[in-house]
């Protein structure tokens, strides 16, 4: 077993591949579709290929563009890929962040400093919904903005009357979500939209976590609400591709509709001893590995490929949407529009219902106020995962009735995940 000290004399090469087979066999079983979050597989098929593109590029930093033109060239394609499925014309620009929270991190700052610049705002504040990713608050107590929360409304979406009665003279941006990650709702963006031109103010879409699904959703017939920069209000758009986009961890895009918003993210140092110091992001070395995996990953897959996964995707999430809807015992919270679902019982305790499919090696997430079940479907999901799922739920129920908790949040413990 591995001390908790750096050995004098380093270990053999089958000496710690035992002790990381043993630490991993502590791990939930993900490959077979035991989680619903955290995770996103695209299968061995295109894993192993973009495994193979990050040990390619492993060593490299594409934080100096000048020494890997490699890296700048699969960053600018990347970006002008990914481009087109929010914009028709050439004008948005962007660049890749180590994840979602980078991605609105920049975001804040760039409305931030174009407020200050333009409209000499010197106490910001950004209105944004209860539903809207904690990565905002966080960002905003870095940046020493005011976040004015507005609570969601009955249907569990954005309340504009009460949006529109928040904005100030200090008000630089609205926040809206496609989907917001509780109930996989997308926000009204194209009324924040007009909302935002209405009061010549900035409006950021965090699409993290749907934008990259949504976008093939249209490819397949769906009808997806707009929420890009087809709508005119729209001025900065987070996308993760580390998720259904299937890259490995620590990849996102922000894009902004000019370029003018991007530079506003810049830190450019230009007296310091050590020579001129530059960053188009917020991260200083930014991996060589997650630049080529992630060019590579959209490049493999392809559209056909990304059709696919959604398709799969689609199919075990309303295999689950189905059962849940046709429940006694369960149903839905809001109107899902893609594969992030919840759901509640009125008729036993639901986190008693979530412990023990904990219990049995299922990872789910768990929401509060109303107390639900959270789960993000992918595409590992529909090889049988999501039959086995609802299986164990149908089992446990049926066991749970004999012997019923009354749902209250303390029996939540501290295993609540929002």
């Amino acid at each position: 077993m591995i001390e908790d000290k750096i050995p004098n004399v380093g270990y053999s090469e089958k000496e710690l591949f035992s002790s990381l087979e043993k630490l991993k066999c502590k791990d939930i079983d993900w490959k077979n579709g035991k989680t619903f979050g955290a995770v996103y597989y695209p299968g061995y098929k295109y894993a192993k290929v973009i495994s193979k593109a990050y040990n390619l590029f492993m060593h490299e930093n594409a934080f100096d563009p000048q020494l890997f033109k490699s890296l700048l060239a699969m960053e600018n394609t990347l970006v002008k890929q990914v481009s087109q499925l929010f914009s028709n014309k050439n004008f948005i620009y962007g660049n890749l962040t180590s994840g979602g929270t980078e991605s609105i991190f920049l975001a804040l700052l760039s409305a931030r400093e174009w407020s200050h610049k333009y409209r000499k705002i010197e106490n910001p504040e950004v209105v944004l919904s209860s539903t809207a990713h904690p990565a905002f608050l966080k960002a905003m107590r870095f940046l020493k903005i005011k976040p004015v929360v507005i609570q969601a409304n009955n249907q569990l979406s954005i309340d504009l009357d009460s949006f529109e009665n928040a904005i100030n003279e200090n008000t630089i941006l609205l926040v809206g979500s496609a989907p917001a990650y509780p109930y996989g709702m997308i926000d009204p963006i194209d009324e924040l939209s007009k909302m935002a031109l209405k009061h010549k103010l900035l409006l950021h879409v965090d699409a993290c976590i749907g934008g990259f699904l949504l976008s093939y959703l249209k490819k397949l017939g769906y009808q997806i609400p707009d929420f890009d920069f087809s709508l005119e209000g729209v001025s900065s758009i987070s996308v993760d591709l580390h998720k259904y986009a299937y890259a490995p961890k620590g990849s996102s895009i922000i894009y902004y509709r000019s370029e003018e918003l991007r530079k506003n993210q810049f830190s450019i140092f230009s007296n310091w001893e050590g020579g001129i110091y530059a960053s188009t992001s917020f991260m200083g070395t930014k991996p060589g590995g997650i630049v080529a995996s992630s060019w590579a990953a959209l490049n493999h897959i392809g559209e056909d490929g990304y059709l696919q996964l959604t398709k799969k995707t689609m199919d075990a999430t309303n295999l689950i949407k189905d059962y849940i809807e046709n429940h006694d015992d369960l149903s839905l919270i809001g109107n899902p529009q893609m594969s992030l679902i919840a759901f509640k019982s009125d008729t036993m305790n639901i986190y008693q219902l979530a412990d023990k499919l904990n219990d049995i090696g299922w990872y789910i997430g768990r929401l509060q106020n109303p107390a639900g079940i959270h789960l993000v479907i992918s595409q590992i999901h529909a090889d049988g995962a999501a039959q086995e799922f609802i299986n164990d739920i149908e089992e446990i129920i049926t066991s749970i009735k004999k012997r019923p908790i009354k749902n209250t949040l303390e029996n939540a413990g501290d295993k609540i995940t929002a």
